[in-house]
């Protein structure tokens, strides 16, 4: 279990958001989420040229279609690489 509660149970989702934003404050970080780190963790595995379907474990989530969908943007700058070759290839 990564997120046990102080009695050894799944702790509930809105105490861990609390618990995370004190971290968070206390050492000073930006208000971000702990749903943000999650979605930089999912773009970044998407950047660095991840499987979708590796990705898509990872991520926990129920169809790759999802994954891809959601994070699609993430992978822009392989998509103009993937076209720029193209355009060179038919210059």
């Amino acid at each position: 279990m990564v997120f046990p509660s102080e009695r050894g149970t799944p702790m509930e989702p809105t105490n861990l958001s609390r618990s995370f934003a004190r971290l968070r404050e206390t050492a000073g970080l930006p208000g971000v989420r702990l749903h943000d780190l999650r979605h930089t963790v999912v773009s970044l595995l998407m950047e660095l040229g991840v499987p979708p379907h590796v990705v898509q474990a990872i991520a926990r989530h129920a169809d790759v279609k999802i994954t891809l969908k959601v994070y699609a943007h993430a992978n822009l700058d392989a998509m103009r690489q993937a076209l720029g070759k193209l355009d060179g290839r038919l210059s």
